[in-house]
């Protein structure tokens, strides 16, 4: 490309996001603030010195967010690709659409993990929030196979954003049928407005009733903020981690010249309670902690308020054992030999001795040996059923093993002299 081709290619971009920015940018003033300022840059050539398309889309895509203080805006030059991108919701051409939903299955639409933690707690990694019509049947399997839990964790520290009808169907699972007003969309293009409510028909099972708790991060944005900030507001959920990214505009995207994909931030989000949003400001949590301890965090909270509410003894027991086990495995400890040595030795039937820089456990009713996971350096577990916790004297010799067993029952054994 020569330069004079070059020139006017850049005039043309310009110009056209200019009356795009107009047309189209969410707040009409802010949106003329913008444009008129891009105006005046070119019109004294302060574009002149830019000598390539990839220089001129990151000068823009920074004057765009400057002026409006608005994150949301980009432009990229992508030559091969600017014309394929594809907003699902939106996009009606058939093979760009499949490409989509093709890259969206291979991420299985966003949802990362579903898994039951230790104390029947449910725990949800979701990546990325993928239209309804699309990822609902992958919702649907993920809410369904955590709805015998008793606590619920949703992970949105890496999630970036999607769209609000995944918000909408994934929140439903919190509430009872009555629908709820959970958001409201204005359009600035069409004037117009869009609600979200609760569904008052799921498949499966609904759990208004447990503890939710949602992680989030600095990173956490766009749509997965909105959820969070929902469930805060709706006092429906604690949140967890790092106040968000702040980006609270969703975007429609333009091919301008053919070559750059211009993203503009074409809509808000007015929540019912606050007659707001987090745009620029983001998300606060309830609890704040580092994002990579926001799990742990979560995971000990839900079994600390389980075990408040619990009215049987045992259950209670048990999840107060649990929490124990949790805080263990979120922080290991490794113990040298010398401290192994001190529990080392044979306490009735039972035998502990050091192998390969570990405690073994044998019983001489039992045909194998087992090893044991080091909780404190007096304190070791069976998995989730047995602890044994070895009594230390004043001269720091072990003299006993107390051994209590997951129904809460105890049992204290002698250690053998001699």
């Amino acid at each position: 490309m020569t330069d004079s081709n070059f020139d006017e290619t850049r005039a043309s971009v310009i110009q056209d996001i200019i009356q795009l920015t107009r047309e189209k940018y969410v707040y009409p003033e802010i949106g003329e603030k913008i444009a008129s300022q891009i105006e005046s840059k070119l019109k004294d050539g302060e574009y002149n010195e830019i000598a390539d398309e990839s220089e001129l889309a990151l000068q823009l895509t920074s004057d765009l967010r400057s002026i409006s203080n608005d994150q949301h805006w980009s432009l990229i030059y992508d030559p091969k690709g600017a014309a394929d991108q594809v907003d699902p919701e939106h996009e009606a051409d058939e093979d760009r659409l499949a490409r989509y939903l093709e890259i969206a299955r291979k991420t299985n639409y966003g949802f990362e993990r579903v898994e039951r933690l230790k104390g029947n707690i449910g725990y949800l990694d979701l990546r990325r929030l993928e239209p309804s019509e699309y990822g609902g049947e992958t919702a649907v399997a993920a809410m369904n196979f955590l709805s015998n839990c008793d606590a619920l964790i949703i992970d949105l520290r890496l999630n970036h954003g999607g769209y609000p009808s995944m918000v909408q169907l994934i929140t439903s699972y919190l509430y009872d049928p009555t629908p709820r007003h959970i958001n409201t969309f204005y359009y600035r293009p069409t004037d117009d407005t869009q609600q979200f409510w609760t569904f008052p028909h799921i498949p499966g099972k609904r759990r208004p009733d447990i503890p939710v708790y949602v992680l989030i991060s600095k990173i956490t944005g766009s749509g997965a903020e909105e959820f969070a900030y929902n469930l805060r507001h709706m006092e429906r959920a604690t949140l967890i981690g790092e106040t968000t990214a702040g980006f609270a505009h969703p975007v429609t995207k333009e091919v301008v010249q053919r070559d750059f994909d211009l993203r503009v931030p074409y809509g808000r989000p007015i929540n019912p309670v606050t007659g707001s949003n987090w745009e620029g400001i983001g998300v606060e949590p309830h609890i704040a902690v580092p994002a990579e301890d926001a799990l742990k965090t979560a995971h000990l909270k839900a079994i600390e308020h389980l075990a408040e509410i619990c009215k049987d003894e045992n259950d209670r027991n048990y999840l107060t054992w649990v929490g124990e086990i949790i805080e263990s495995e979120y922080s290991p400890i490794v113990l040298d030999e010398a401290d192994l040595s001190r529990c080392a030795g044979d306490y009735g039937k039972r035998r502990f001795f050091i192998q390969d820089g570990d405690l073994i456990y044998s019983h001489q009713e039992l045909p194998a040996s087992l090893k044991l996971i080091p909780m404190t350096e007096t304190r070791f577990r069976l998995d989730e059923d047995i602890k044994f916790d070895f009594i230390l004297e004043g001269d720091g010799t072990v003299s006993a093993v107390k051994i209590t067993y997951r129904d809460g029952r105890p049992e204290l054994i002698a250690k053998r002299t001699g």
